[in-house]
């Protein structure tokens, strides 16, 4: 078991890691820049290359049919009024702020949870190695364990989602992302620091268990193949029009592989304000989280969708600072009318 003081020690590690050097500091602070540089960031170029090229491929296939003849193709792919949207334009504003400090405030401390709750797992497990089970071998410990893991992380994303819509504490963190009135790839980092921490404590804590359980029985770290340092199938999921699923652009995976992967198409109809897509398709990557929970939302043909929350006020969501400091105040005041409502008090 882990002691408090080694608990805090080990916190105090994380959270100061970003000042150990002028060096390290300067990388921390530059998150803007290494979000789209970095192949380990779902938004790094190459993915965003790839979602272009697809986006291009759409265009000139819709364009035979007749759709795009009055446009051309940087008309198509970026709007202006999508992409200088009032919306849009807190989203550069906020991106800008929250990448430069995310580094620095709050991921070391999120890091530093995450290790330690595979460390903290592993203690329980200790004696698996005891049961002889049969997890070695390229077929099961090097392919099917790793993969394995990555469901169980995806599950992970997945509850958090789902409680963050469900839990109305949580929903004020979670409302700044789908406050968005316009999607661009840029949206993908409209979350608030609160929402991050809850997404790592549910998938590490999940993730962790999984992984310290299959390290005490074999000895062996959790490790698929990778490819630029990100595991193949997380690799191959962002490469493939990853970005279009915060876009205008319609993308379907169609009636089959909607099942099984969440597609760009299906998470636009997460955004949508229409009251039948409310509360569809929260899974992250994997579509078969959403069908096991009665979620799962597959068009059938493209549809015309309003983004943003029902009913809310645009001024809600209108700076940087709201998008930072509102969802306090709106869990204090669910918080004081559910005290009153419980002490039979008149709630205003």
């Amino acid at each position: 078991m882990i002691s408090i003081d080694s608990f805090l020690e080990k916190m105090a590690g994380y959270v100061l890691a970003p000042f150990q050097s002028q060096e390290v500091f300067l990388s921390s602070v530059s998150g803007a820049i290494t979000a789209f540089s970095n192949l380990q960031s779902k938004t790094g170029w190459l993915y965003l290359l790839t979602s272009i090229l697809i986006a291009s491929i759409i265009y000139a296939f819709e364009k035979r049919r007749g759709s795009n003849r009055s446009i051309s193709l940087s008309q198509f792919l970026f709007p202006r009024e999508i992409y200088l949207h009032r919306s849009a334009i807190v989203d550069y504003k906020f991106v800008a702020i929250d990448l430069t400090i995310k580094l620095v405030v709050y991921t070391p401390l999120i890091s530093g949870f995450s290790m330690l709750v595979y460390k903290a797992a592993a203690a329980p497990f200790a004696g698996l190695s005891a049961l002889g089970l049969p997890l070695e071998g390229v077929l099961v410990g090097t392919i099917a364990i790793p993969i394995l893991a990555l469901v169980v992380a995806d599950f992970g994303f997945f509850l958090s989602h789902y409680l963050m819509h469900k839990i109305p504490l949580l929903w004020y963190f979670h409302e700044v992302h789908h406050s968005a009135e316009v999607l661009t790839p840029v949206t993908v980092y409209r979350t608030h620091p609160v929402e991050d921490l809850i997404n790592v404590i549910i998938a590490s804590t999940l993730a962790g268990i999984g992984a310290a359980s299959y390290t005490s029985v074999t000895g062996n770290e959790v490790d698929l193949p990778t490819m630029f340092g990100i595991n193949v199938i997380q690799f191959v999921f962002f490469a493939f029009a990853f970005q279009l699923r915060h876009s205008h652009i319609w993308f379907s995976y169609g009636p089959v592989l909607s099942w099984i992967f969440i597609s760009p198409a299906q998470h636009q109809i997460h955004h949508s304000t229409d009251p039948k897509h409310w509360d569809r398709n929260f899974g992250f990557m994997f579509a078969f989280w959403d069908a096991i929970f009665g979620s799962l939302y597959i068009p059938r043909t493209r549809e015309t969708l309003r983004i943003g929350v029902p009913n809310a006020d645009p001024r809600d969501f209108s700076s940087v600072p709201r998008l930072y400091f509102l969802p306090f105040a709106k869990a204090v005041r669910w918080c004081q009318r559910s005290v009153q409502q419980r002490l039979g008090l008149t709630v205003r």
